[in-house]
């Protein structure tokens, strides 16, 4: 799975309470290598790592123990569950008794630091956050043969092969069932109309599909003809964010469509990085803006966030204190380990207590709270260290 495919849905059954431990492990991985030996490695040493604390925590019952480490914690068995053939930047894995290993592949424009998570929940806040900084966004190819929906990311453009997609038309009449075009031949009687028809059949579909990503830009391609033919009966004109006039991108490889792409998603973003910004400043004066960790932080546990911007770079950690509403920033130290170094996977006995993932626990908290998340270039917002909002009130 890729975090492409994360709904509403899927994530509230992964945060559903399980009983403990329900087992999250986060590790860097090669993009260009999938499944390297140095990925395979830092498997095995997170593997080996959550099988010591199966042993030492108290809390964990006989049962869940042996069914966790002699059943479920098997490096091989959760490489077999990941796909080699999308490399993204890291994987999270989701380990709990009696049932099957969960892998997920994310793309992350941050560092990510190797770790081993034991809660009464899988723990979604990694996929959320490295899904919005890789900047998702969706593509709708038009085309009166098949219609095809592809969810893209800054680094990955996958066809979405679900729910409906790609959506083939029903064949109308014998002309339809002829194979290719007949030379010279007009359009049958009725034949815009059936158009017409099967773009809403589309159009129908694709708000499904929105309202599973909401508020995800969506960029639409197709010949000049369907292309105003669509504009003319969407009901969803105003989440298009863009538009490319191009025949014959159904067939297209992914490769070339992410190429053509490219330019007109790097623009949307710049712009809407200057939108948001420029709309920061007009909230000071209003009295909606807030800017710095703590204070975003509380702003945001009270649900009073609407937009949320974060630097791309912005790392963080710190305490969090009185009903999950404070957040104390703590400056943590890289452990270093000697004479051979190995990963870290829990951190130095003097942060005991801190959170060092501070940056994602903030994106799923206002994802949670209705927010919306914006990450911007790093050097952005230097005078609110790296992270400010705009208040709903």
């Amino acid at each position: 799975m890729h975090t492409s495919d994360l709904t509403p849905e899927i994530r509230a059954a992964l945060s559903k309470p399980r009983p403990y431990p329900a087992i999250t492990l986060v590790l860097p991985t090669d993009p260009d290598f999938p499944f390297s030996e140095k990925d395979r490695i830092l498997l095995r040493d997170l593997v080996t790592e959550a099988k010591r604390r199966l042993a030492d925590d108290p809390d964990v019952e006989r049962d869940a123990r042996l069914e966790l480490r002699d059943h479920r914690l098997d490096p091989s068995a959760i490489e077999e569950e990941g796909d080699p053939f999308h490399p993204d930047d890291a994987m999270v894995v989701y380990v709990a008794a009696n049932e099957p290993v969960q892998v997920w592949r994310m793309t992350s424009l941050a560092p990510v630091e190797p770790r081993v998570e034991f809660a009464t929940k899988f723990l979604t806040r990694y996929l959320v956050a490295a899904e919005q900084r890789s900047r998702p966004y969706l593509v709708l190819v038009l085309d009166q043969d098949m219609c095809r929906l592809f969810h893209g990311s800054v680094r990955r453009l996958a066809q979405v092969e679900h729910d409906g997609w790609p959506d083939a038309p029903k064949i109308p009449s014998p002309e339809d069932a002829m194979p290719g075009l007949i030379p010279h031949s007009a359009p049958y009687e009725g034949h815009e109309e059936r158009v017409e028809q099967y773009l809403r059949t589309v159009d129908k579909r694709l708000g499904e599909t929105l309202r599973e990503h909401n508020g995800v830009p969506l960029f639409v391609i197709g010949g000049d003809k369907i292309l105003s033919l669509f504009k003319g009966l969407t009901g969803h004109g105003k989440r298009i964010t863009g538009t490319l006039p191009l025949t014959g991108m159904d067939n297209w490889p992914v490769p070339e469509l992410a190429k053509r792409l490219q330019p007109m998603v790097a623009d949307f973003h710049a712009k809407q990085v200057a939108e948001a910004v420029a709309e920061l400043d007009e909230a000071r004066g209003q009295g909606k803006y807030v800017g710095g960790p703590p204070e975003v932080w509380t702003a945001v546990a009270d649900k009073r966030v609407h937009r949320l911007l974060v630097e791309e770079g912005l790392v963080l950690a710190g305490r969090i204190t009185r009903d999950d509403r404070e957040l104390e920033l703590v400056e943590v130290e890289k452990p270093v380990t000697l004479p051979e170094p190995k990963p870290d996977v829990e951190p130095p006995a003097h942060t005991f207590g801190v959170a060092t993932d501070i940056v994602e626990q903030l994106v799923d908290n206002a994802i949670a709270g209705d927010a919306r998340v914006l990450f911007v270039p790093d050097g952005t917002l230097p005078a609110a260290g790296g992270v400010a909002a705009l208040l709903r009130y």
